[in-house]
């Protein structure tokens, strides 16, 4: 009887590894829309970012050959996301692995999760991010992403980043 019940939770329990899950990082609905910014406002986003600069990243090395990401204020509680991911003339898909909205109240040190977004790419060798979010005030914002290229199934590059901050 013992190794029937152990059989039996062992099975739940990989079924439910199968499945998948979706992370809710907020209780709060957070309204989100993807943009469309001219090439020049697309630029002066990713120049808010000093610490991870478009020009820094480009003597990256593998399969990534450009990458940035950063974020601007765009009125009182509007987040400017733009991020670019630009691969080798080898790559067949580009983009980000992952994009994480974080936050953090003013008197806080600790970053909590916010919006996280999963694979988002395309079928190119290069990928551009833009999007708007409305945020609650009172807290600090950044972005965390991990962009992404593929070549063959044997042959992928991912790059952690972190864009600068934003007080709201």
């Amino acid at each position: 009887m013992k190794k029937f019940f152990l059989s039996a939770i062992s099975v739940i329990i990989a079924v439910i590894s199968f499945v998948p899950t979706t992370l809710a990082a907020s209780t709060e609905l957070a309204e989100c829309q993807d943009l469309i910014l001219t090439e020049e406002k697309f630029n002066n986003v990713l120049a808010n970012n000093t610490t991870h600069t478009t020009e820094e990243n480009t003597r990256a090395t593998g399969l990534i050959s450009l990458y940035a990401i950063a974020i601007s204020k765009s009125g009182t509680n509007t987040l400017n996301i733009a991020g670019k991911t630009t691969g080798t003339y080898e790559v067949v898909k580009s983009g980000f692995k992952e994009v994480v909205i974080q936050r953090r109240a003013n008197s806080s040190s600790a970053w909590s999760d916010y919006i996280v977004y999963k694979d988002i790419y395309i079928d190119e060798f290069a990928y551009v991010l833009a999007r708007q979010i409305t945020v609650t005030t009172g807290y600090q914002y950044r972005v965390t992403c991990v962009h992404y290229a593929k070549k063959n199934f044997f042959s992928v590059q991912k790059i952690d980043n972190v864009s600068n901050i934003i007080q709201f």
